[in-house]
């Protein structure tokens, strides 16, 4: 680990939100793994798989400017205490419940609930970022350490979740895999809340100003955050890039990968080494990032903008899975650095009366855009398909996408 991340560790705030964090996203890589594992003995169908994504976003929507007035109003390091305790708790009523129900209903809603305290956690969180920086210039480089941490906590939550989650492994124990992963999730949930009590909790972006109450309505906590970025314009033009990238993982998504699969015929095997070569990349951003940014974060933003808009073109060219190798790991890359940009100057532009809904805000968008991107770019797909063809439909969609990206950012230097 390079020397800068190594003294900001001896800083007893940021080791402990490091690996608070790093602990918790272990867990929510194996919960992950568990409930695929849940679903691959139980589910009867592709649906289950459908509805479960459904009801791990839709909090974001639903909560997102209520949980933002929250986070503004409270202690925050209390509340990301609380949300942790309650994600643990949840966690572990999520077995008893679907063994006495056997219903993927109480499934959904429990993990609506976890995900609507991750919600609350999230936001809390950037305040505590801001507070244990203690200058702007700090704050990039703690984003990206914590990054740097969460990726490799990913990668090891993901072989672990998978390894314990097995079903065969626990055969004759009386016990399924995947309830030995809930189980270890909760205690990294509970490991993580027990770290964050370590934090100091003095200072304004902890303990929100007694002066500032702000009002916990949906939709006036949403008109406040709009109100706030829009009289900010680096917060405004940094909220257009976000969405743009989320625009560009969803165009990936639902029209790269079903190229590569039906066009390319890639198989599971070959889509996971490019999935691997992109988490490398993820990988390498998040640790240069500390280092790269350093005050420039507004600009490599822009700028991962437009080389993750890029990236389009070579897929409508080629289902090479080897030509394509390089620009996925460069894609990684600019979009860690990208999201840490994002979050980055949104804690540096917001104050502490209003951290809290100017990032949910944020996810929000990200969260629409790539849902309504996915859902309605797969619908003119097809609409387009029966005209001109499928792989031509394909290569129009992602080169129209990729025009659209270069022409924002174009427009963007004009509007400045």
């Amino acid at each position: 680990m390079p020397i800068q991340e190594v003294k900001l560790l001896k800083d007893r705030n940021v080791f402990f939100l490091t690996f608070s964090q790093a602990i918790s996203q272990l867990g929510d890589r194996i919960n992950n793994m568990a409930v695929l594992g849940l679903l691959g003995i139980h589910a009867m169908g592709s649906s289950e798989y459908s509805f479960l994504a459904f009801w791990t976003v839709i909090p974001v929507v639903l909560f997102g400017p209520i949980a933002g007035a929250i986070t503004d109003r409270f202690n925050r390091k209390f509340v990301m205490i609380v949300a942790d305790v309650m994600r643990a708790l949840l966690v572990l009523i999520l077995i008893p419940t679907f063994k006495i129900f056997q219903d993927f209903k109480a499934v959904y809603l429990l993990v609506f609930m976890i995900f609507t305290f991750t919600v609350l956690f999230n936001s809390a969180k950037n305040g505590v970022v801001v507070h244990i920086a203690r200058t702007r210039e700090r704050i990039p480089i703690i984003n990206s350490m914590l990054n740097f941490w969460g990726r490799i906590a990913t990668g090891s939550g993901i072989l672990l979740g998978g390894l314990v989650s097995e079903r065969a492994l626990w055969k004759g124990y009386g016990l399924e895999g995947w309830e030995i992963g809930l189980i270890l999730d909760s205690f990294t949930f509970l490991a993580s809340a027990v770290l964050i009590i370590f934090i100091s909790g003095e200072g304004e972006y902890i303990k929100p100003s007694s002066e500032v109450k702000p009002k916990i309505s949906y939709f006036h906590s949403l008109r406040e955050a709009i109100d706030f970025v829009n009289k900010r314009r680096i917060l405004f033009y940094s909220l257009v890039a976000a969405a743009l990238i989320s625009f560009v993982g969803a165009i990936t998504y639902i029209l790269g990968i079903v190229k590569l699969q039906k066009i390319g015929h890639s198989g599971t095997a070959q889509l996971g080494i490019v999935g691997g070569i992109y988490g490398l990349g993820l990988f390498i951003g998040a640790y240069i990032s500390g280092r790269v940014l350093k005050g420039r974060e507004y600009e490599i933003l822009w700028n991962s903008v437009l080389v993750l808009g890029s990236t389009l073109f070579a897929i409508a060219l080629t289902t090479n899975i080897l030509l394509l190798s390089p620009l996925f790991a460069i894609g990684g890359i600019f979009t860690s650095m990208g999201f840490i940009s994002i979050e980055s100057i949104f804690q540096k532009f917001s104050t502490s009366e209003y951290i809290g809904r100017v990032v949910i805000l944020k996810d929000m968008v990200n969260a629409l855009v790539f849902t309504l991107t996915v859902i309605l770019m797969g619908i003119w797909n097809d609409i387009l398909a029966k005209k001109v063809g499928f792989e031509v439909a394909l290569n129009i969609n992602l080169i129209t996408s990729g025009i659209f990206i270069i022409l924002f950012w174009i427009l963007r230097k004009f509007a400045r």
